[in-house]
């Protein structure tokens, strides 16, 4: 898709439930070989913008249980049009809840005489994530069984990329004697928006998003399409109704994979914005010789200044973070390639800290290694919020 080549992590079986084989995902890179040696002089996590005095900021709590409703938590973008069966396609969309009891299984419905097989991940407590695929039509899931009596939480997460499909949550079951306490409600938020990068390759728990949420306290929203560009996407292709949607678009919409209904854009507000993307823009169409068609920077600026100040209207306090793709040297897949993305970024803040917004700042990602991509994002986050 353009992405480069990437190793998935290799799971492993570990038991089998219902017929159905779970796994646990290896703590191993999602995405390990990469341009790191050509991009070994540049200063990992490189940032633009300066770090804050946290003596004069009022740090964002860690989280607490909710006061409100026992009920399960959604996390991501949702059509909720049926309240009971809310419908979603985007990866890393969580589903999380506490409860007391000593079982949980999940259900996961798959419309629409779709055929794909869905992945997801799951963690109980702090047992290892362990890894299952949703077939077509209604499924449920034992996560476990036999826990000791008391209080635990488990997360859902849906790894499959959005172009695979909508998948629709229709309830955890916590047994006969199981109940649903108030979700664990968490202040800090970030948003993370890319392509299949973003996207962790089909594991979005080892994706660098989800790595620095739980190094933060915060609740992830990933917005992510493989083989999407800012202004131009990797490929084109004849008969695709989505060939022409770019990432911009994307950021609007409430399912990936439907232009309607629009994202209100009510949901809180959160305190960082990473846009991972532009990726596809320089990629464009690479031959079998690793050479892409090129890239018209004029108009790559132009739309991801449109993009940030359309983010901007809409998340008008959020600390954005505009990352050059660690995918880019200066020699792949076009000369200057990524002297030419961090300038156009670096344009892009310039402009924008012009207008008076001095919260848009150009971070160096320098190594495909999600863990590594992580460790860097934490680094920056916590400099501007003190987390």
């Amino acid at each position: 898709m353009g992405e480069g080549t990437c190793r998935a992590p290799t799971p492993r079986v570990i038991r089998v439930v219902g017929g159905f084989a779970l796994f646990v995902v290896s703590a191993s890179s999602a995405c390990a070989a990469g341009p790191s040696d050509e991009n070994a002089s540049v200063e990992s996590g490189a940032v633009t913008g300066a770090s804050v005095d946290c003596s004069q900021v009022q740090v964002l709590g860690l989280g607490s249980p909710a006061t409100g409703t026992p009920a399960p938590k959604l996390v991501g973008r949702y059509d909720m049009t049926n309240p009971a069966g809310p419908k979603f396609d985007w990866s890393g969309n969580t589903i999380s809840a506490r409860f007391e009891g000593t079982e949980v299984s999940v259900g996961i419905m798959v419309p629409d005489g779709q055929k794909n097989g869905f992945v997801f991940e799951a963690t109980v407590d702090d047992l290892s994530p362990i890894k299952f695929t949703v077939p077509g039509g209604r499924s449920s899931y034992r996560l476990a069984s036999g826990l000791p009596a008391g209080v635990h939480e488990v997360t859902v997460m849906r790894s499959s990329e959005a172009l695979a499909g909508t998948t629709i949550y229709t309830g955890f079951n916590l047994g006969s004697h199981g109940t649903f306490l108030p979700p664990i409600e968490h202040p800090r938020k970030i948003e993370f928006v890319g392509d299949s990068m973003t996207c962790g390759y089909e594991s979005i728990y080892f994706a660098y998003g989800s790595i620095t949420a739980r190094a933060l306290s915060a609740d992830a929203t990933t917005l992510c399409f493989p083989g999407k560009g800012v202004v131009l996407n990797y490929s084109e292709s004849p008969g695709d109704a989505d060939a022409k949607t770019t990432i911009p678009q994307y950021y609007e919409r409430t399912l990936a994979t439907q232009a309607e209904p629009t994202w209100s854009f009510a949901d809180p507000e959160p305190q960082v914005v990473v846009l991972n993307a532009g990726t596809s823009d320089f990629l464009r169409d690479v031959d079998q010789n690793g050479v892409a068609d090129g890239i018209d920077l004029d108009a790559f600026y132009n739309g991801y200044l449109a993009f940030v100040q359309f983010v901007r209207a809409r998340r008008p306090n959020a600390h954005i973070f505009l990352a050059v793709s660690p995918m880019l040297t200066d020699e792949f897949p076009l000369a200057n390639a990524r002297s030419n993305m961090r300038d156009a970024l670096d344009h892009v803040v310039t402009t924008v800290a012009s207008s008076g917004d001095a919260k848009v700042y150009r971070i160096e990602f320098v190594d495909m290694d999600q863990r590594m991509m992580a460790d860097e994002l934490v680094s920056v986050i916590r400099a501007v919020t003190c987390w």
